[in-house]
């Protein structure tokens, strides 16, 4: 069975994947991979748009694994029809995006957005409104790996937590589930709303101005999940009439966001650049994930983890 990986394997992780029975593998660069690479591969971890072409035209293709949570780069629909396997990363980054997730909320509380201005300044400053996250509610909307975990974390600190997802089945520490038919009426009710939504048909642009009126005016927004799930100038018309308290935007919509957007120059907004996802450990969590698939896929012909449904596109 030929296998292509265009992520650049260590020597453990090579002599992992080619101890299992029947494997013939090859390491190539995303950056110098070519179509004719693909010839014969029935497995291909990663991708490239490189490859696309190729990929479709292949009769031998039958199973990619993409290295991060996110498949919206895919050809989905294509894939879909030619009956490809796609498996994610997800569950890789968990921990890294659900710290950076806590970082925002402390910082808020701590006021911590303020004191990084004031140090760039050379100010001694103190600011009014210290508070602890101690007691606040956090509403995770998508609950999946990162949410969960979010959740935990949050509970730690003594949080309560509300997961917001498709279905309401109750999941390990959420205090309550309810449906995303529920969240508006609901959200008011919270300190944090955290957005950890992929990018599908169903959640583009999802919040809005509607959405951020509803919210409490002490409420911080975080998005962590995908940048077109939210509606830019609704948000930055409610943080400039201050119908919500702050954001924390680890996504924006356009990416890089333009140097000349306001969101640039408000104190109550904190922007990192779509990073909460790296972490040096990423690539090990993630290749563990592919092991794990790939030896359930050479014994039995299918994965355990990860697989995308191609209807929801997560």
């Amino acid at each position: 069975m030929k296998v292509l990986s265009l992520v650049n394997l260590t020597k453990k992780q090579t002599e992992k994947i080619q101890s299992i029975s029947g494997i013939d593998l090859k390491v190539v660069s995303p950056k110098k991979v070519t179509p004719e690479d693909l010839d014969g591969v029935e497995v291909l971890y990663d991708w490239s748009n490189t490859l696309k072409d190729a990929v479709l035209k292949s009769d031998t293709l039958n199973w990619i694994q993409v290295v991060r949570a996110g498949v919206d780069a895919l050809p989905l629909r294509e894939l879909n029809e030619k009956g490809v396997i796609l498996t994610n990363g997800s569950g890789a980054n968990a921990i890294n995006i659900a710290e950076q997730t806590l970082a925002y909320m402390l910082m808020f509380m701590r006021r911590m957005n303020l004191t990084a201005r004031h140090q760039d300044a050379r100010e001694w400053k103190q600011d009014d409104g210290y508070d602890e996250v101690y007691n606040k509610t956090v509403m995770i909307v998508g609950v999946g790996h990162i949410g969960k975990l979010i959740a935990q974390y949050a509970k730690a600190l003594g949080m309560k937590t509300i997961g917001v997802r498709r279905t309401d089945q109750d999941t390990e520490y959420i205090d309550e589930m309810i449906p995303m038919s529920e969240m508006k009426s609901r959200i008011n009710e919270v300190h944090f709303v955290v957005n950890a939504l992929p990018d599908t048909e169903e959640t583009i642009g999802m919040f809005d101005e509607e959405l951020f009126k509803a919210m409490s005016k002490k409420a911080y927004y975080i998005n962590i999940g995908r940048g077109k799930t939210t509606n830019m100038d609704d948000l930055i018309a409610a943080l400039q009439n201050e119908e919500i308290a702050g954001a924390g935007l680890d996504v924006t919509t356009p990416e890089p966001l333009p140097s000349d957007n306001p969101l640039w120059d408000m104190k109550n907004v904190i922007i990192t650049p779509h990073d909460a996802g790296n972490s040096v450990h990423y690539e090990e969590r993630a290749f563990d994930i592919f092991k794990r698939n790939l030896k359930s896929y050479v014994e039995n012909g299918e994965v355990v983890v990860n697989e995308v449904n191609y209807s929801t596109g997560y």
